[in-house]
């Protein structure tokens, strides 16, 4: 028997709790759950089916077609329903064989050559093979394909557009040409947007494909009751072998507490997004386990570049000395976050800490605030609008809150705002649309390569209306010419030294003010193992167990 004492918040949050819990129904925080999935309450805790793991979370996937969404929520339903060309190894940004067994590259780096693996099927039935590869991406990349959709697949359009043409040497052999030498690409080739998906499905569903979604992933799609739930089961034929759970359910409750009240009382089995402040009360707990990944992830709140006044780089450098970002640190992500200096988290190769910072100086702020408005730029009696996600995201725990602390802190240098708060897809589209003036936004990094956070959310080229990655609509020739010659090198350090000259020169045109780099957190029953965490914030749920005890 383990035994442990209370103390402190700790002590706060577990009496809170305890009362909550006398009198809640665990049936009623998951909106009521099929008896295949859930039974009754019985003893001091749920008895379930040990083989299915429920995970709770805020939000709802957006699509589960691996080439159109770009939120944490779709991205990691994907993960465990389709298989790519290469892979990351669990926990790193390693790559290694997927459904490519083995690869080579020649012609100064343009042309890519898979040897594919055999004997594999999508999980309605069908072989997995050259024709499927070729498939997946050209109706991504060919307007004439008939799968093709305009503007659907935003993540082609920002990451893989040099891709030139992809050919079927044979059943088990592709090759990918790409219209220059891309440092970046092996990496990119492991994201979720190039998932190969079944061809026989795209074709018969169409359109509905995302409501029925078909790979060769170790967990098959079962159902999905929009804003509530959505059910994997087990693929036993997977060839990585088949998971040790039958059943994985991943269940919306958006309200944090209760989230932590549904673990406690085991109507759940592992929980996104647990406040901060109710993170000791899990590591406490007896019968929880917390676990703490350090993430690529960046925080920050852009500025339209388009929109008057910030198209003035002294406002935008006001609002930099303006924002007083320990605070947000210490008190909203309870410490678990570093502040952030530019768009790389420490962690992440190619880091470099600009020459120019912004210590918080709300004097400075107000000065050049002055001079903007002396030249006719900035009106203070105008009232600007700031967009802020109203669900949380791994790398905002409690993004409203964090919001009105920005709106605080702007209006004590003279800058009026109306924060607007829409549930993230919402979000995501306004400013994506450039809406904004100003947007609370974020970004976790997809394969460990600076070019992710640099090209695709401060070069020019990703500017397009309506699929915007660079929502601060921030153009720079000479930032984009310092990326492209990155991503055209194949020396490390001759990368690292164009990074960090662009990363200075951003630094100084100020069109975000970076805010934190958060750990992530995920907290889960005792009796679940096998937990490991991606720098993308997804559990690989192919390897988890329950603990028999």
């Amino acid at each position: 028997m383990i035994t442990r004492r209370w103390t402190g918040a700790a002590l706060t949050v577990a009496l809170t709790l305890s009362g909550a819990l006398s009198a809640c129904d665990p049936d009623s925080i998951l909106g009521g759950q099929d008896t295949e999935i859930t039974s009754t309450l019985g003893g001091r805790g749920l008895q379930r089916d040990p083989d299915t793991l429920i995970v709770g979370r805020p939000t709802d996937s957006i699509y589960l077609d691996p080439a159109r969404p770009s939120d944490n929520e779709s991205v990691e339903v994907i993960e465990q329903v389709y298989d790519k060309l290469l892979e990351y190894q669990p926990g790193s940004n390693t790559i290694e064989p997927g459904l490519a067994t083995s690869w080579k590259v020649t012609d100064n780096g343009r042309v890519w050559t898979f040897a594919l693996r055999r004997g594999v099927k999508f999980h309605d039935g069908t072989p997995f093979n050259a024709d499927a590869v070729v498939f997946s991406f050209e109706r991504q990349r060919d307007p004439f394909h008939p799968q093709y959709r305009p503007g659907k697949f935003t993540y082609w359009q920002n990451v893989y557009r040099n891709v030139e043409k992809v050919e079927k040497l044979d059943d088990f052999h592709v090759r990918i040409t790409i219209e220059r030498s891309y440092a970046p690409f092996e990496a990119n080739l492991a994201m979720f947007p190039v998932s190969i998906v079944s061809p026989t499905a795209v074709r018969a569903f169409g359109d509905d494909f995302d409501n029925h979604p078909v790979g060769t992933g170790p967990f098959k799609f079962q159902s999905w009751d929009k804003g509530q739930r959505i059910v994997l089961e087990r693929n036993p034929d997977y060839w990585g072998g088949s998971p040790k759970i039958a059943r994985l359910v991943f269940q919306v409750i958006p309200d944090p507490r209760q989230r932590l009240i549904a673990l406690e009382s085991g109507a759940i089995d592992i929980a996104y997004a647990i406040l901060p402040e109710e993170l000791q009360f899990v590591e406490l707990h007896p019968g929880l386990r917390l676990y703490k990944v350090p993430a690529n992830n960046v925080a920050y709140l852009a500025m339209n570049n388009e929109h008057a006044p910030f198209d003035d780089v002294r406002v935008r450098q006001a609002v930099n000395y303006a924002i007083n970002k320990e605070p947000i640190v210490k008190l909203v992500y309870q410490g678990l976050a570093d502040p952030a200096y530019g768009p790389l988290p420490p962690g992440q190769w190619g880091y470099h800490k600009p020459a120019k910072t912004y210590d918080y100086d709300p004097a400075k702020a107000r000065e050049l605030l002055a001079q903007s408005q002396a030249d006719g730029n900035f009106d203070p009696d105008r009232t600007y609008l700031m967009y802020v996600p109203g669900t949380p995201r791994p790398y905002l725990p409690e993004p409203e809150r964090i919001g009105r602390v920005l709106q605080t802190n702007l209006a004590d240098v003279g800058i009026k705002t109306r924060v607007v708060v829409q549930h993230f897809r919402a979000h995501l589209a306004s400013v994506q649309k450039g809406e904004h003036d100003l947007c609370l936004h974020g970004w976790v990094g997809d394969n460990g390569d600076p070019d992710n956070f640099l090209y695709t959310l401060l070069d020019q080229d990703n500017t397009v209306k309506g699929v915007a990655r660079n929502v601060a609509f921030f153009r720079d020739p000479y930032v984009h010419g310092l990326l492209v010659q990155a991503q055209e090198s194949d020396s490390r350090e001759e990368r690292e030294q164009k990074y960090a000259k662009a990363l200075d020169l951003i630094a100084e045109a100020a069109p975000w003010v970076p805010l934190a780099h958060s750990k992530i957190t995920v907290a889960t029953r005792a009796d679940v193992g096998g937990v490991v965490v991606s720098p993308q914030s997804h559990v690989y749920y192919r390897l988890a167990y329950r603990i028999e005890r």
